[in-house]
């Protein structure tokens, strides 16, 4: 998800957001601490209909992450999201900025879901 995201593999940051909301529904129980609470699909299938992608891919990430979405005059956007301090945050470039913030939530969530399976390892 975060390499299509990144090369603009979707049509559109509704697809991105609501693909991104898909495997969350269905991401193992170990992360459910990280990627809880969030909006509902339907919630976000609402914002998008008003044609507010970037406040839906906010209301995705959630309220416990840290979040930074910046755009440049020349229009491209950068999105980083930080889920737990002692683990590197997301990064991520795109065009636009729904997309940048998915992205860098899907980065991030590989890095805590690659964390968490470490402790869970026997050792």
């Amino acid at each position: 998800m975060v390499d299509t995201c990144s090369v603009d593999g979707f049509a559109t940051a509704s697809d991105a957001i609501l693909a991104m909301a898909d495997l969350l529904d269905t991401a193992p129980t170990q992360l459910t601490p990280f990627i809880t609470p969030r909006a509902s699909r339907a919630r976000l299938a609402r914002l998008l209909e008003a044609d507010a992608a970037v406040c839906a891919a906010l209301e995705l990430v959630g309220p416990l992450s840290g979040v930074l979405l910046s755009r440049a005059a020349g229009g491209s956007a950068s999105g980083m999201v930080k889920i737990v301090d002692e683990i590197e945050e997301g990064n991520l470039f795109a065009a636009d900025p729904a997309i940048a913030l998915v992205g860098a939530y899907g980065a991030a969530l590989v890095k805590v879901s690659a964390h968490v399976g470490e402790q869970d390892e026997p050792g």
